[in-house]
This record gives structure tokens, C-alpha cells and sequence, in this order.
């Protein structure tokens, strides 16, 4: 199968009635946007005519009018050319009025496993969010979920002036005070606020912090999410464009202290966004991921390809590669650590919430989980001890934190792992007031 990522057009053109007619309605379009869906429905039916399933989800330029903000949630142009593939998806979830989202879902089998591939919207709004959870909830095996927007590029989070190296992805924000969250531009506000970045003014959707706690942080049977959206950093032209360009992942190596990898039920999480390489920014080179799922070695191998460069390399620059053969370009994931239970020890702050406004004292929850032994737990604020739990793998109901004074403050607790002799840590970051 074929997963699309979203962005199947750049300009998603005027409504359309249930002919595929251009209605009245006047808003800043592309010339060209009915030429760009017609071509690419017609290299879908490339894949479609050869029984290679194609998984359309919508991005934010797919959408009617998408240059709108707030941007509207009309997609009209969506259904009309990508509505009736003849290789469909299995279900769609509807809206109020019986109505089709660009919400929607495939029962593949992969090996001898049915896996739900699920698409969602761009920045879904809260009532699709609670009929994913649903959705999940009832599914018995593993789920992908694919969406447009969710992780940036370079660690972009809680990470407070020491950020990931780039390619080490996290969430895209909106929501958080600057001072918590190095929130990525591409993020809701930009999209569903008018004006574009305020607070103010903003429709209902879920931006990728969000998405984290409300959807992918919760369902032991995610097993993988797939997102784009994001071309940066240092869009240009081969081979001055960085490797990390448009690509990231949560990397538990790196990112081993932060909510993504301390939460037991945390799925694989890729970016592909080849879009901010050639033309100044704006080509891709034909780039794609293929994605080798491994049940017998519990392993996804990544590697990322053009077939464009390889059968026509006069059209590209000389040299540039049609495998790419760097660590963010090739790669190999292990499986989630809630399938089957973590393989290592986990300590996990369930509340509050990284990036929460809190009073000076407040209550704090963890717990540790895993394989190996543990017995002790510490609590830690701005890098001095303050409680002290011997004999425990979890906090007592009673445990409360209390902040040195207002500000941004770094929450931490530890776990003695005794097996491995070694602490284990979550940390979050609060602000009061």
C-alpha cells in the first residue's frame, strides 16, 4: 500500500458542487487547481490499476479555499476526486449529518496481522478526537495513524534553549506559554486563528502537543504515527540542503527523560516532508519512504528512496543520490514497548501534564513499569531533592510538589531500578502562576 501524508494538491481551489462544478463562492485560488487535482488523481490511478491501495489524507492545502483563516474545513474537491478511488478505504467517520470526513480507516493484513491504518484530518477537531478514541478503543490489533500536522522537525518542545538535534522530532504546539514551548510556526494558530497566530478568534482543532496527550499517549495498540507538513529547517537546493531536512523521529536514545518516551504506550513516530528540497525549497525530488514491518525481529526498517532521480537522473542534479543512505534517512525503529509490555523500565509522571500552569503546591503522580525490580523513588525540583520514597515503584496519593516560587520550574522523578542498578527519570516542566 501507498500512505499519503497530505498536501495531495498545493492550492485546494473554489468549492465544487456534486458534479465537480465551481460554485460561487469567491476566494484567492491557483489558476491552475483544478489541472493540479486532475493530475493527481490520474497518477493515483497508476497505483490503483496495478492493486496498490492509496491511502489520501487531506493536508492543509487540500482543502477548499485553503488559503482562508481560520482555514475552512470544505472539501468538497477532496471528495470529488479522491472520494470514489476504486481501491476505497473500509470505513469513514461521518459527522452529525451522515455526511463523509476526510477521517477514515483500512483493515490491511500485514503477515498474518490485520492492522487499522487511520487517517485524520489536518488538526482534527474534538468530536473526531472522541470518535478516534472510540475507533481505537474497539479495534483488537495494531493501529497506524496518519496526519498531516503533528511532529516538528528538531525537538522543538520542553527543551527551554537546549534543544534535540535536528531530526529528533517532537510535537507541533499551540497553547503554551512561550516560555514552556518553543512552539513550531506550523502549528494550529496559524491555521484556525484569525489573525493567523493569535489566540483569539480560533475554531475547534487538535494541534500535535494535544494530539500526544488526548490520543497517542493513551491506546497501548498505537503502534505507529505518520506525519509531514513540516519542510524545515534550511529549505534550498542539493547539495547544500541538510539530511534532516523535512524528517524527524522520536528518538528514545536522545529523547529518553521527555513525556514521548516516559509514557509506556508510546508508539513509533515519524516526519517525511521531502518538500523543501530542490527549486529553492519547493520540489522534493521525487523522495518517499518504504516501510518494512518485521513481526519475526519486533522491528521497522525505514529507508527513503526516489524512483524519479533513479529512472530519470538527467532531470536532477548531478550526483544527487536516489537512495539516501544517512541516519535520518535510513534507519531501523524497534517495536513499540506496550506490545507485550515494556522491555525496559519506565517511570512516568501521569500528572500533571508537562507544560501545566500550577499553584506553588500541588499534587504529583507517577509510577514505574517494566520488567526489572525498583525500589525507590525521589522527587526533584530545579535539581534539588525534595521528597524521598524508599521501598516503592510508585508515588503515594499523598505526594505534592511545591515550587521554590512563581516562574518556570523542572519537575523530576526518579526510580531506582534495581535490577540494572541504574536511576530512571521523567521529567516535566510546570509554570506558576
Amino acid at each position: 500500500m501507498v500512505i499519503g501524508l497530505g498536501d495531495i494538491v498545493d492550492g485546494g481551489g473554489l468549492p465544487v458542487d456534486n458534479n465537480g462544478n465551481p460554485t460561487t463562492k469567491v476566494c484567492q485560488v491557483a489558476v491552475n487547481w483544478q489541472t493540479q487535482w486532475k493530475d493527481a488523481r490520474s497518477a493515483v490511478a497508476i497505483l490503483n490499476s496495478n492493486g496498490i491501495y492509496y491511502q489520501p489524507t487531506i493536508g492543509n492545502h487540500d482543502y477548499d479555499c485553503q488559503s482562508e483563516r481560520p482555514q475552512s474545513r470544505s472539501a468538497s474537491n477532496y471528495f470529488w476526486y479522491f472520494g470514489q478511488l476504486p481501491l476505497p478505504p473500509t470505513g469513514y467517520i461521518r459527522d452529525s449529518s451522515g455526511q463523509r470526513t476526510p477521517n477514515f480507516y483500512k483493515i490491511m493484513k500485514i503477515g498474518s496481522i490485520n492492522y487499522m491504518i487511520l487517517s485524520l484530518e489536518f488538526f482534527p477537531r474534538s468530536w473526531v478526537v472522541s470518535a478516534v478514541n472510540s475507533l481505537i478503543t474497539s479495534f483488537p490489533g495494531p493501529v497506524i495513524i496518519v496526519t498531516h500536522g503533528y511532529l516538528s522537525y528538531d525537538g522543538s518542545g520542553p527543551t527551554f534553549g537546549s534543544n534535540f538535534p535536528a531530526g529528533t522530532a517532537y510535537p507541533l504546539c499551540s497553547g503554551f506559554a512561550a516560555g514552556v514551548y518553543n512552539c513550531q510556526s506550523g502549528s494550529f494558530r496559524s491555521f484556525y486563528c484569525n489573525p493567523p497566530g493569535s489566540s483569539t478568534g480560533c475554531v475547534d482543532g487538535t494541534d500535535g502537543i494535544s494530539l500526544w496527550y488526548k490520543v497517542f499517549s493513551v491506546h497501548p495498540n498505537l503502534f505507529m504515527v505518520l506525519s509531514g507538513h513540516t519542510r524545515e529547517p534550511s529549505p534550498g537546493d542539493y547539495p547544500t540542503v541538510p539530511d534532516y531536512n523535512g524528517v524527524g523521529r522520536v528518538d528514545c536514545k536522545i529523547q529518553s527523560w521527555t513525556t514521548l518516551c516516559s509514557n509506556p504506550n508510546r508508539p513509533i513516530q515519524i516526519l517525511s516532508d521531502f518538500q523543501g528540497q530542490g527549486n529553492n525549497g519547493y520540489f522534493g525530488y521525487g523522495y518517499l519512504r518504504i516501510v518494512k514491518v518485521s513481526p519475526s525481529t519486533r522491528s521497522v526498517a525505514v529507508i527513503t528512496y526516489s524512483p524519479s532521480i533513479q529512472k530519470r537522473p538527467a532531470n536532477f542534479p548531478a550526483t544527487i543520490p536516489y537512495f539516501k543512505k544517512d541516519s535520518y534517512n535510513q534507519f531501523t525503529m524497534s517495536f513499540p514497548p506496550s506490545f507485550g509490555g515494556p522491555n525496559g523500565e519506565v517511570t512516568h509522571i501521569t500528572a500533571p501534564l508537562d507544560g501545566s500552569h500550577v499553584s506553588l503546591t500541588f499534587p504529583i503522580s507517577a509510577s514505574a513499569k517494566g520488567p526489572d525490580n525498583v525500589a525507590h523513588m525521589e522527587i526533584y525540583v530545579d535539581g534539588v531533592k525534595q521528597s524521598d520514597y524508599p521501598g516503592v515503584s510508585a508515588l503515594p496519593g499523598s505526594a505534592s510538589v511545591t515550587l521554590p516560587g512563581a516562574g518556570l520550574h523542572r519537575v523530576v522523578v526518579q526510580t531506582y531500578n534495581t535490577t540494572k542498578a541504574v536511576w530512571v527519570k521523567s521529567v516535566i516542566y510546570v509554570r506558576n502562576p
